[in-house]
């Protein structure tokens, strides 16, 4: 990998609402050529992975980084990048209760889908199959390999007597940086330290979230045969598809009439029933159908992740695992990239900022020179 060429006198921190608004950031430090046009080391800390696509986007969209930036949102935003060559190495560190993949490393291809011109990769982890995105090599084109490692840390806070191993947290991490110059992003969610799962109280009266955990669930495959994943993957797709569809009817005619696929759908009937007990509890203009859709499509075998840390907790967090993870960071970042994810309610907003306040205090204190703090949350994000 060619290095940057540029370094910053103050290691700029860019503190965004909505995760996605730091892309742009990163592109700008791109452009400016203190971080390398290909190749760059993500380490992302955060209750989610954000590691989806858009699905129906042309793969070609990531050489248009205005078009790029108005299509991602909050859990599709970092891959697209990995397509157009930006990110090779990503590091998802996670807190225990986040459970979307487990520890370990997987390189995988992404690409451009040949038949559909999406972007698709080939890696095998349920949470990926879950969402249509797997597909084999040979169907891809213009791939790249991308290296995902997955690391828990803060192991304490749910489990007094467990103690995180960061000399090997160290050691990972000196594999994708082994160099003391090389230049890389340093990513934080804030609800990495505290985090909800919004969606759990949409609708609470018709206990709407159990029963969206029926319809949308997903089987993970037993087996990592090729042509087994290509078939369930292709099923989950079906799925899905149909689902929007039959929301995105309710949506817009208050009513399933219309569906003409009714007799042959195997989720019409779960749909309709849903319909149904949802105005035992709710008045018609008081539901908002793809609302209703998008929390299901936040379940697969497993749930969002859920688990208020209380103020004792974040501060032994903060202070014991997070301060130790910066330490264990075998050079200091190019840049920093956080994310508040309170608006969203991922964040607590109760916390939101005592949270942030704690991760620029040891922010400040690893890096030991001056910081430049860009606070975007309040103002328009630039392109």
């Amino acid at each position: 990998m060619t290095f940057a060429s540029k370094t910053f006198k103050k290691t700029p921190i860019y503190i965004v609402e909505p995760h996605n608004e730091v892309l742009p950031f990163i592109y700008r430090c791109i452009g400016s050529k203190h971080l390398p046009f290909q190749g760059n080391t993500f380490i992302h800390l955060d209750s989610h992975p954000d590691m989806l696509v858009p699905k129906d986007m042309v793969a070609d969209m990531v050489w248009d980084k205005n078009d790029l930036f108005e299509e991602i949102s909050i859990e599709n935003w970092m891959l697209p990048a990995a397509y157009a060559g930006l990110l090779k190495n990503i590091v998802w560190v996670k807190p225990p209760w986040a459970n979307q993949m487990v520890d370990g490393v997987r390189t995988f291809l992404i690409g451009k889908h040949k038949e559909s011109e999406t972007i698709r990769l080939t890696c095998t982890e349920p949470y990926f199959v879950s969402e249509g995105l797997y597909c084999s090599a040979d169907e891809l084109e213009n791939t790249k390999e991308v290296t995902l490692h997955v690391i828990t840390i803060g192991k304490g806070i749910t489990e007094p007597h467990e103690v995180d191993d960061f000399v090997k947290v160290g050691s990972i991490l000196r594999k994708y940086l082994p160099e003391k110059d090389m230049p890389y992003i340093l990513d934080i969610d804030l609800d990495f330290f505290s985090t909800k799962n919004p969606f759990r109280a949409l609708y609470e009266k018709a206990n709407l979230y159990e029963k969206l955990g029926k319809i949308y669930y997903f089987e993970r495959p037993a087996s990592c045969d090729p042509e087994i994943l290509a078939t369930v993957s292709a099923a989950r797709d079906e799925q899905l598809t149909e689902l929007h569809d039959l929301f995105s009817i309710l949506q817009q005619e208050r009513t399933l009439a219309s569906f003409e696929e009714a007799a042959n759908s195997p989720w019409y009937e779960a749909v309709k029933e849903l319909h149904q007990e949802m105005h035992k509890h709710y008045k018609d203009q008081e539901i908002d159908w793809m609302l209703v859709h998008n929390s299901g499509c936040t379940i697969d075998d497993t749930e969002l992740p859920h688990h208020v840390t209380s103020r004792p907790d974040l501060e032994r967090f903060i202070e014991g695992a997070f301060r130790a993870f910066l330490l264990a960071l075998p050079a200091l970042p190019t840049i920093v990239t956080v994310a508040r994810s309170s608006i969203d309610e991922y964040c607590p907003e109760e916390d939101v900022d005592l949270i942030q306040d704690g991760v620029l205090r040891e922010l400040e204190s690893r890096i030991g020179h001056e910081v430049d703090v860009t606070k975007t949350y309040n103002e328009e994000v630039l392109g």
